[in-house]
């Protein structure tokens, strides 16, 4: 069971939508809701100099989203009867990722909306809490509403330890799933190579947990293996994505591979990711 949840509410436009997804969650596994909001540095980003009196505009309308936040996640929250702690932060400088990585320390299970163009190339939050903490982030899609995930799972299975350590982190959500699909795409032709566990071992390690699952193929052909990922998961009608996070060098702008970049532009449903 997941027993501590970390929420990053990062805007009030993104909040109940990804509220929606958490507070379900954290009811269903009886978990201690941490809602969090990071205040941005208002040095961050200038192009140009500003004056004093700007700074002090941007500051003061950052403080009432934050209040505004608060208040919504209070609100939902006392709605809801969980357990659950509201944490500020208004950091000093603009580490806005250290911050959001201390707390994330500590938690079972991070959700968070899913990333912001500049964060698809490997910046930003996702770096800094996948590869520095080892947590598992629940990303929710911009778009369209989700309260409820781990009915319908697909698993993305390429036998690499990536792909083994979000399977693993899943379990808490897989245990009342209808079913889970251990989905291999475009897999080898020739018998497993040294090294890759084939789909259906994992599919027989989960059913000793006591978790439906099946493995399952697909192949690409003419189209991306991202996009043929995405299509699957339209046509089993899942509602859960889990996947490693895959890439090539801890070097910030070459840390995620093509697969993973695409899935975090397009979601179209939640997606958990470890690495």
């Amino acid at each position: 069971m997941l027993k501590t949840i970390l929420v990053c509410l990062d805007s009030k436009e993104r909040a109940e939508t990804i509220l929606d997804l958490a507070l379900p969650l954290a009811e269903r596994q009886e978990a201690h809701l941490v809602g969090l909001h990071v205040i941005p540095s208002v040095f961050v980003n200038l192009a140009t100099e500003v004056s004093v009196q700007y700074l002090d505009e941007v500051q003061r309308s950052q403080r009432k989203d934050a209040k505004a936040i608060e208040e919504l996640f209070n609100t939902r929250v006392s709605a809801a009867g969980i357990s659950a702690e509201w944490r500020l932060e208004e950091p000093t400088t603009p580490d806005y990722e250290k911050v959001v990585t201390r707390h994330a320390l500590c938690s079972d299970l991070v959700v968070a909306g899913q990333p912001h163009a500049s964060e698809w190339d490997g910046g930003g939050l996702i770096t800094d809490v996948l590869i520095e903490t080892g947590r598992p982030i629940l990303f929710v899609p911009s778009a369209g509403r989700y309260t409820k995930v781990g009915e319908k799972v697909t698993i993305a299975w390429n036998g690499t330890r990536e792909s083994a350590r979000a399977a693993f982190d899943s379990i808490p959500l897989l245990m009342d799933a209808r079913l889970v699909t251990v989905l291999s795409v475009d897999p080898p032709r020739q018998p497993t190579k040294a090294g890759l566990a084939a789909a259906d071992d994992l599919a027989l390690v989960l059913a000793r947990h006591g978790i439906r699952a099946e493995a399952a193929s697909s192949f690409s052909g003419e189209i991306s293996v991202g996009d043929d990922l995405l299509s699957t998961l339209c046509d089993d009608g899942a509602d859960l994505l889990v996947m490693g996070c895959y890439g090539h060098s801890r070097i910030r702008e070459m840390l995620f591979g093509g697969v993973t970049r695409h899935i975090l532009q397009h979601m179209t449903v939640p997606v958990l990711m470890s690495r």
